[in-house]
């Protein structure tokens, strides 16, 4: 029986894992991160072209003849600037799609890996659940039941025996009753006889 038990058992822990490992092919939650990037290129497109017209109208500043040389080489050097921020800024945008591209990616490896450890601990779990009920099983088994029942086969067998006992008495009780009638009627023939 107890054998049956854990064979059982073991079939039914066998066939939960090969179903859950077939179950499991794709992501429990696939996350899709997407970023509507038209209304960034417009504001990053106008904030260009209102810099490129700064640019322009310091560029025509310069050109004023009433400067001084220092300060016309210190408006080029701010159009230079606004000019740097200008290429930072486009870059920037043209790099944004490859950047949300690759973290999306990071994002769904990094989710596949959480649920794949996830499924491992509770699947692991679920066996150390398995094997602490077969543990208990066991130990009840073999630490109550068993010398529960040798205890009954014992006091089963001191009632037998009793019985036998009992039996025993009660045919030498019937045989003494019959010697003793034999012995009364024997008295009585003899007591029959004298009178």
């Amino acid at each position: 029986m107890k054998y049956t038990l854990l064979l059982l058992l073991t079939l039914f822990t066998s066939v939960s894992f090969a179903n859950s490992e077939e179950e499991i092919t794709q992501p429990l939650i696939s996350i899709n991160a997407m970023v509507d990037i038209k209304g960034i290129e417009q504001s990053a497109e106008q904030g260009a072209q209102a810099m490129q017209r700064m640019a322009n109208s310091l560029e025509l500043i310069a050109q004023n003849r009433n400067l001084t040389p220092e300060q016309q080489q210190n408006i080029h050097k701010t159009i230079e600037n606004i000019n740097n921020l200008v290429d930072v800024s486009s870059n920037s945008l043209q790099s944004l799609p490859t950047f949300l591209k690759e973290s999306k990616e990071t994002l769904s490896t990094t989710s596949t890996q959480f649920f794949d450890d996830l499924t491992f601990k509770v699947i692991l779990l679920l066996a150390i659940v398995v094997l602490a009920l077969v543990a208990i099983i066991t130990c009840f088994y073999w630490f109550i039941l068993r010398p529960l029942q040798n205890t009954l086969l014992q006091a089963t067998t001191n009632i037998s025996t009793m019985a036998k006992a009992i039996e025993n008495s009660a045919l030498s009780l019937e045989m003494t009753n019959k010697n003793h009638d034999n012995i009364l009627q024997l008295l009585s023939q003899e007591k029959d006889n004298q009178s």
